[in-house]
């Protein structure tokens, strides 16, 4: 019964939730958005060149630092590679950051990781001697095809409905996303039980490495960003959209595509302890904003 219940999870409720997912954010996402956006293209190709570079570039060094095997390896640069997702939306709102650009990166990088996403990854494979190149292979083609049915599509589709019901797709937003929400929840908590050995690895070094991989990214991107004198709203939200990937997407696939369990340990593991790194770095924000806030004028005579 487990591995049946597991199948259905993995090769069904997950693509479909993910895409649920994605459809909420084309919802939300109107063409005016990405104008705004681009009003200010510097920050938008920071933000997206930093997510498509830095996050990988971080994965090749914590591999290395933490010694990972090969498994552990491919699964870790497959979770770098992907997009963020209606989590670091969240915390971008709780961290009072700059949403619009938070959902229009997420956005723009979900809509081109279907071609990214897997010429990457078998670069990678195919560029590190020490994995299995035959054990990790991704098809290209139908990588592209699923990536794109279950992330560009629903997007398209839910910025095709917005425009036409535009008060209709507002009014069943929230409803969405706490739909999208609780059913991502129970997908990953499936996933759990029926892989109860990522419990203990979560203490393990591969628990550090992805607390580690994520810790970094937030905090070299806010730096980063802070050096092309973004302005701190712009920047937290950079920062928050480059450390908090959308795991579901590498879940995906590497159950749905690759049909690798194992190789969706780390990404699982990351969407679990990703939010203990992005809860302090966003508590350190709004500390570091309050102490501004309440810093006392400076008296001149």
């Amino acid at each position: 019964m487990a591995p049946i219940i597991a199948q259905a999870v993995t090769q069904v409720m997950l693509p479909i939730v993910l895409g649920i997912v994605m459809l909420g954010m084309g919802l939300s996402l109107q063409i005016k958005d990405f104008k705004a956006v681009l009003r200010s293209p510097k920050v938008a190709i920071i933000g997206f060149l930093l997510q498509l570079l830095l996050l990988p570039i971080l994965a090749l060094f914590v591999i290395k630092a933490f010694a990972l095997n090969q498994t552990a390896a491919a699964g870790l640069f497959l979770l770098a590679l992907c997009p963020g997702g209606a989590t670091s939306n969240l915390f971008s709102f709780i961290a009072k950051g700059n949403l619009a650009l938070s959902v229009c990166l997420t956005s723009v990088v979900s809509m081109l990781s279907p071609f990214i996403l897997p010429i990457a990854f078998i670069g990678f494979i195919h560029y590190n001697g020490s994995l299995d190149s035959q054990h990790f292979n991704l098809p290209l083609l139908p990588a592209m095809k699923q990536l794109a049915l279950v992330t560009l599509l629903p997007t398209i589709i839910g910025m095709c409905i917005r425009y036409f019901a535009d008060q209709w797709s507002q009014s069943v937003i929230p409803l969405i996303k706490k739909g999208s929400t609780i059913a991502m929840l129970l997908v990953v908590s499936a996933l759990v039980l029926t892989n109860l050995n990522i419990i203990p690895a979560m203490l393990s070094l591969h628990g550090a490495a992805v607390v580690t991989l994520c810790g970094l990214a937030l905090i070299i991107a806010y730096f980063i960003a802070g050096k092309f004198n973004v302005n701190e709203t712009d920047r937290k939200t950079i920062a928050i959209e480059v450390g908090v990937q959308n795991a579901g997407t590498a879940m995906m696939i590497a159950f749905t595509i690759m049909h690798q369990p194992a190789l969706a340990t780390i990404p699982l593991m990351y969407g679990l302890l990703m939010n203990i790194p992005a809860f302090i770095f966003v508590y350190w924000l709004l500390l570091r904003n309050k102490e501004k806030m309440i810093m006392p004028l400076k008296v001149t005579p």
